[in-house]
């Protein structure tokens, strides 16, 4: 008689316990979560190559014909790293394959550079923006004219390898998670 009293006090107890891991296992992550937001120890922007513009810039007016724009903005004169630029624009509007419909590329200067007639995908259109937080950078634009993500253009070529590729990589992504054209 007096093992069945105890049995009902064992479960009980086992059922306390459970419970007790059970929330402890489901808190756990978010107080993990918490913790490395409050101390910081992630890496912010790491999945994404360029440099997001921390204030909105309207560089070009809303587009109803295509949805990026991939935009250099040139500083005085075109020069070698101006044309590594527009080499990395059309092997970026290249390598996209059957998503290059969804690419606009421009050149954003004063005057048309001479260098851009041996680029048939590259158009130029004049730059009436103080844009100096931009110049020789290459940009990416929204279907809005909106700058996005920003990467510096060099005259070393190996470096503006892989700053084509971290375009081309960030491009992608945008493009296969834009959902405002569905």
């Amino acid at each position: 008689m007096l093992a069945n009293n105890l049995t009902p006090v064992a479960s009980h107890s086992a059922n306390k316990k459970f419970l007790l891991l059970f929330f402890i296992c489901c808190a756990l992550p978010f107080i993990a979560a918490k913790l490395a937001l409050e101390f910081s120890w992630f890496a912010a922007g790491a999945t994404n190559k360029g440099q997001w513009l921390e204030r909105e810039i309207k560089v070009l007016p809303a587009s109803t014909q295509t949805h990026w724009r991939l935009v250099y903005v040139q500083a005085q004169s075109c020069d070698a790293s101006c044309e590594l630029a527009l080499y990395t624009l059309q092997q970026i509007h290249s390598g996209l394959g059957r998503k290059q419909i969804q690419i606009h590329n421009l050149v954003l200067a004063d005057k048309s550079p001479p260098q851009l007639s041996r680029y048939a995908n590259i158009e130029w259109q004049s730059a009436n923006l103080p844009l100096s937080e931009l110049q020789n950078h290459i940009v990416i634009v929204n279907q809005q004219g909106l700058a996005l993500l920003r990467y510096p253009t060099i005259e070393d070529q190996t470096h503006m390898l892989a700053v084509g590729k971290d375009i081309r990589a960030d491009l992608r992504r945008l493009m296969n998670y834009d959902r405002s054209n569905l």
